[in-house]
């Protein structure tokens, strides 16, 4: 947390007028973009006078206390961090011990889903209430994930777990994102934004030894003991962010846990919402009103709250996307296989569904899951990115974990460091990618650096297959792959912030996570209908002969059984592995690759200066800082 300290204020202000600040502020005034002097303002929320860093300072001061508020937020980093990182290895065995190891597309293609609709949701219910009750309803979710799979005495029970958890883990994500959105300057966002996910880098190793220590079959207790650690670590952030919104109101300036549609109303109005409040800029956003004398009733608040998030929209898109995705992990096992008409109806119904959706967001709602305005060249072009991304990286992904476990020799520890070294690498050089940001002021050709570096890892994954699947092979394959990717990911999460105004932040963080969400699902989904389409017929290519169909159908159900078997059987597995990944899913993963690279080559170049974002005249400054600041951006005009 280092770098959110009070003690380096360069990530949150711009304090003195050398020079180099001056031409800063210039060209943050005009941001280039293309090499052309661009400037443009979005009028869709005015500068509420008291931004969030000014009243981050004036609540918890530059002491004690504004530590206290970045140490408990990085325990709440640290805690969500080591249970993805000691959960993810825990999934494959938790199917393993139902036999369904097979099932393990499907579920990631409803966790990908159900993390993609509910980005939207919590970015509205931190929009309309605050950043803690955001954080508090999503903490709900998480434990309740955990105990559900802990407890679990069926797949049906572990899937459902995974998504509580997905649901809560998104949340959390999303929010603390907003946050740092909310009080960094574009030239620091990038690497701000990394620090959050720092944690990631030491828990990598530490839950390598959880997971050794566990064992495969205590995969309950990996589970387990995070729905107790979690609210435990959780409290201290969830405190003082109630107790800053509260001092905040008493003090009369916009908390930085507030809601931004108190930050709306309170540029509106200049000071706090009240009931019955009639300006137009807040009349959308406000609750119903009532005659004096009656009290509006629940029913009333809650159709209004799933007004505001637009409830029906999310439902459309949600279904819609899972009727046309569920079918390609459910094919297999159904009778005449994509001839079901079951399977052929939840197909078309789908799309329906999906282009319902598309009516519904232009003439049905007044509060779009996908508002216009957000879709500019840019936003376009990082939602290509990272949904191809997303498509490609979980192609490979959904089943390489089996992959390796079936083909190596590695104790579970090791197995571990090498599953995380890809999350480890990613966070790593997302801390080197924020750096070169800060220095440089430029995001495109970085990234566009990253999409080809991957692209050369995802080349090395086709290659590392059978003799050429050496240790040394495989680690860089993950280690190529996490350098390009957080190039690029740290890229795409800067360029669409800077391309919208401030009010739009918390949307474009959302519906950057949702697109990519559905092309994680995507892609879950094909190497789920590629699996469970192909590899029973590799099993039995190789295996016919020497094992029954029954035993055969066990190696398919569990890699614990495929990795146990005797030598020459377990090569023989191995080599129906190698059939099937190559051509079905690496190379299909290398080739969607280069329509990201395409994709950043369009993307436009904005200065990433001292301002929020490139398209207003907001410089994020506190104070003092702020007042000088606003004076030499005056007479830089005048000049």
């Amino acid at each position: 947390m280092a770098a959110l300290a009070p003690v380096e204020p360069a990530p949150l202000s711009a304090s003195s007028c050398t020079a180099e600040d001056t031409k800063s502020i210039k060209s943050s005034l005009t941001p280039e973009v293309e090499g052309e002097s661009v400037h443009e303002t979005t009028a869709v929320e005015q500068d509420p006078g008291v931004t969030r860093i000014e009243a981050l300072y004036k609540v918890f001061g530059t002491g004690r206390l504004i530590w206290l508020l970045y140490i408990s937020i990085g325990l709440m980093c640290y805690v969500t961090a080591l249970a993805q990182n000691t959960t993810s290895t825990f999934l494959a065995f938790a199917t393993s011990a139902f036999s369904k190891h097979s099932l393990l597309g499907a579920i990631s293609v409803a966790v990908s889903l159900i993390g993609a609709v509910a980005k939207p949701v919590i970015a509205k219910v931190a929009d309309i209430t605050s950043r803690p009750w955001a954080y508090a309803v999503s903490l709900v979710f998480y434990v309740l994930g955990f105990i559900i799979v802990a407890v679990s005495n069926n797949v049906n029970a572990v899937a459902a777990g995974e998504l509580f958890y997905t649901i809560g883990a998104t949340g959390l994500d999303l929010v603390t994102d907003i946050i740092v959105g909310d009080i960094t300057p574009l030239k620091w966002r990038g690497f701000v934004s990394s620090v959050t996910a720092s944690p990631f880098i030491i828990n990598a190793f530490i839950a390598g030894f959880i997971t050794d220590g566990l064992g495969e079959d205590r995969w309950r207790w990996g589970y387990g003991m995070f729905a107790i650690m979690t609210p435990v670590l959780l409290a201290p952030a969830l405190m003082i962010l109630f107790w800053a919104d509260i001092k905040a109101k008493k003090l009369g300036v916009l908390s930085l846990a507030a809601s931004s549609y108190t930050g709306r109303v309170t540029a509106a109005t200049g000071q706090a919402p009240v009931t019955g409040e009639k300006n137009a800029d807040i009349e959308a956003a406000a609750p119903p009103t009532v005659e004096r004398g009656q009290v509006r009733s629940w029913l009333s608040l809650a159709l209004h709250f799933l007004r505001l998030i637009d409830a029906f929209g999310i439902l459309l898109l949600g279904v819609g996307w899972a009727l046309v995705l569920l079918p390609f992990t459910l094919y297999k096992s159904a009778d005449g296989g994509w001839k079901n008409p079951s399977l052929i109806a939840m197909m078309v119904v789908g799309g329906v569904v999906l282009i319902s959706f598309l009516f519904w967001e232009k003439y049905g709602t007044s509060h779009p899951v996908c508002p216009r305005r957000v879709f500019n060249r840019t936003f376009i072009c990082a939602i290509i990115i990272d949904v191809t991304y997303e498509l490609g990286g979980y192609i490979r992904s959904t089943y390489f974990s089996s992959f390796i476990w079936v083909i190596t020799d590695w104790n579970l520890r090791d197995y571990t460091f090498f599953l995380n070294t890809l999350t480890v690498g990613l966070c790593v050089f997302g801390l080197l990618a924020g750096l070169i940001q800060r220095y440089t002021r430029d995001y495109k050709y970085l990234q566009i650096a990253g999409l080809c570096i991957r692209t050369a890892g995802l080349g090395l994954t086709f290659y590392a297959r059978g003799r050429n699947a050496t240790d040394a092979a495989l680690v860089w394959t993950q280690i190529l792959i996490a350098l390009g990717g957080a190039f690029s990911v740290v890229g795409s999460r800067v360029a669409s912030q800077a391309s919208v105004p401030h009010a739009d932040l918390a949307t474009v963080i959302a519906l950057l996570a949702l697109f990519s969400r559905i092309g994680s699902a995507m892609g879950s989904a094909i190497a789920a209908a590629v699996w469970t389409g192909k590899m029973p017929a590799a099993l039995h290519h190789q295996l016919d002969g020497r094992l029954t169909a029954s035993e055969i159908a066990k190696l398919f159900g569990s890699i614990k059984v495929a990795r146990n078997q005797p030598d020459e059987i377990r090569q023989l597995v191995i080599n129906a592995y190698n059939d099937v990944v190559g051509l079905n899913l690496y190379l299909p993963a290398l080739l969607i690759s280069v329509i990201s690279i395409v994709a950043g080559c369009c993307t436009q170049r904005f200065y990433l200066g001292n301002r929020h974002n490139a398209v207003e005249d907001k410089v994020v400054v506190a104070g003092r800082e702020r007042e000088e600041a606003e004076v030499r951006e005056a007479e830089l005009r005048r000049a």
